[in-house]
């Protein structure tokens, strides 16, 4: 992950807001006329405020609906993060290097942590978590683990992504040096470091005597950037050590690769992958790892901010997209990389999910976040899908919260306690149910959801203002065979809208598809089917009116329930 996002790498879809048409002018005059009743002057009121513009760094207060006991506008962000933890001061968590180490049998998450350049003068430094089921986590009581270097012009400036490797009772962390001011030093902009430490939760020391690995010189690669994020394994056929890498060479993004017998001397083996049929800009964060007789190659795309796998029979390669879909997540989940736990034999994908600038779901893209895992499964051809880790499962199942329904269509009928179906027509509004707000910090919405017809799409409401236009929607779109999040409001939906994440679900008519949406503050992660998951960033979604919908299709929501720790 580049050390430092540029404005114009921002991607966001901005929010179309209704408002009165009325002027100003005569809203102020209805409210200060002493002939109007009091809520004819409440009415006036809440219009006027809705007319006024807002401090966007300032929450707002909710905004309510009387008539339906509607709150849309959420509520500051807060900071009681726990099961999508970020550092106990408050800072972001960036790209992620998860490490199992087997003499303990303990799971370590080393992290960028996102600071640059504060009091601290760091940049990017490393710290880490510890966990044991991937519901608690503890930060390292070392604190800082490895530190971005003080002089103007060394090479590590600052501290890139890397990964951790144990030799002989030693822990050799390989790290990203990227110094913004290289031009001006007489090095290049990153290289690859390494520092040293006697145990997996301890501080790492640099190992000046090492060779910074540069990119090779007149075989077309970027040499002066673009040379990061290294990774190295064991490779089981040639048990030697392997160490891939991201750069760029002829203009399109390449993972290459070098090999060591000792984890100190190196030696460049040229292209692992080029990205195929498609050409990347750069495949961040490269990862190879085995299940079963199946070989991996995972990277995150830094246009798209989309995580992809390849499959191989052979570590060496060639590399093939799966049988199904190519990712199981959206560009919400970043820099992500899987955990090997070899004592239990499970896999846990393991990456952050993005903030917005001032806590708005409109503000530019920041780097760093939350941290997010899912469970990683191999289905019988080969495939990845993700799923629900179990102990958060469990832990997020222990109590019901009840459900208080705000009003619902005629065209959503329930012909049990635990089902709503709506039968979305095919002119005029869409059928859906809403719900008041969930006034917790984090809990689990669940169902069994199936369609007989889709002409157009179902799902779920967020941060609703209204049933059938104002609100943020989790989407089924049949049609296009995907689970999309969408801020836009649905006067401005069309086909060909951009979302603001989506991922690949492949679904039939009659055929039902369990849905977990797990959500802690503004985080909230859908999982589908146990086959595909949706992390993303939702500041309005807590504490809002919240419900489901069919819009032109008849869908079914079967056991619709709310659970908590």
């Amino acid at each position: 992950m580049p050390l430092h996002t540029p404005p114009w790498a921002s991607k966001k879809q901005t929010n179309v807001l209704t408002t009165s048409q009325l002027p100003p002018q005569l809203l102020l005059r209805l409210m200060t006329s002493s002939h109007l009743p009091g809520r004819v002057f409440l009415a006036a009121g809440l219009l006027l405020s809705a007319c006024q513009e807002k401090d966007p760094a300032k929450p707002k207060p909710p905004v309510t609906d009387p008539s339906k006991n509607l709150v849309c506008t959420p509520g500051a962000e807060r900071s009681d993060y726990s099961i999508f933890p970020k550092v106990g001061d408050g800072a972001g968590v960036g790209d992620v290097m998860p490490y199992f180490d087997a003499a303990s049998g303990s799971m370590y998450i080393y992290y960028l942590k996102d600071v640059w350049n504060d009091a601290t003068n760091q940049r990017h430094p490393w710290y880490g978590f510890q966990t044991a089921d991937f519901r608690q986590y503890t930060e390292l009581p070392a604190g800082e683990l490895l530190a971005s270097a003080s002089g103007d012009c060394a090479q590590d400036r600052a501290i890139g992504t890397g990964s951790v490797q144990e030799l002989g009772g030693t822990y050799y962390a390989f790290y990203t040096g990227h110094n913004p001011n290289a031009a001006n030093c007489g090095h290049r902009k990153e290289g690859i470091m390494l520092a040293t430490a006697p145990g997996p939760a301890q501080k790492f020391t640099k190992n000046p005597a090492f060779t910074t690995l540069y990119v090779p010189k007149g075989q077309g690669f970027d040499e002066n950037d673009n040379f990061r994020d290294p990774y190295v394994y064991l490779n089981d056929e040639t048990k030697q050590y392997d160490m891939l890498v991201a750069a760029r060479q002829h203009n399109r993004g390449v993972v290459i690769k070098y090999t060591s017998a000792d984890l100190l001397a190196w030696s460049y083996q040229g292209i692992l992958y080029d990205g195929g049929a498609s050409s990347y800009v750069m495949l961040e964060c490269p990862q190879l790892f085995k299940i079963g007789s199946t070989y991996y190659l995972t990277f995150s795309d830094i246009t798209t901010r989309n995580f992809y796998y390849r499959k191989s029979a052979s570590p060496a390669g060639p590399w093939s997209p799966p049988t199904g879909p190519e990712r199981v997540d959206g560009s919400g989940l970043y820099a992500a990389k899987v955990l090997n736990n070899t004592a239990t034999g499970k896999h846990y994908l393991i990456g952050w999910v993005n903030r917005y600038q001032n806590h708005q779901d409109g503000g530019s893209w920041w780097w760093g976040g939350n941290l997010v895992t899912h469970e990683l499964v191999q289905t019988a051809n080969g495939d990845l899908t993700v799923q629900l880790v179990p102990a958060l499962r469990t832990y997020l199942e222990a109590q019901t919260e009840p459900l208080v329904r705000v009003s619902r269509t005629a065209t959503a009928s329930r012909p049990d306690s635990s089902t709503y179906v709506l039968a979305g027509p095919a002119t005029g509004p869409l059928a859906h149910v809403l719900f008041k707000p969930l006034n917790l910090t984090r809990y689990k919405i669940s169902a069994t959801v199936s369609y007989t017809d889709a002409a157009n799409d179902f799902g779920f409401m967020l941060g609703a203002c209204d049933g059938t236009n104002e609100f943020y929607s989790l989407r089924f779109v049949p049609s296009q065979n995907r689970f999309s999040f969408d801020r836009i409001n649905r006067n401005s939906l069309n086909p060909g809208t951009s979302p603001v994440a989506d991922v690949p679900f492949p679904m039939q008519p009659n055929t039902p598809y369990t849905v977990d949406i797990v959500q802690e503050n503004s985080v909230v992660v859908v999982y589908l089917n146990g086959i595909a998951a949706l992390s993303s960033r939702i500041y309005k979604a807590p504490r809002t009116s919240w419900g489901i919908f069919a819009d032109k299709c008849t869908a079914t929501f079967r056991n619709l329930t709310v659970t908590k720790p």
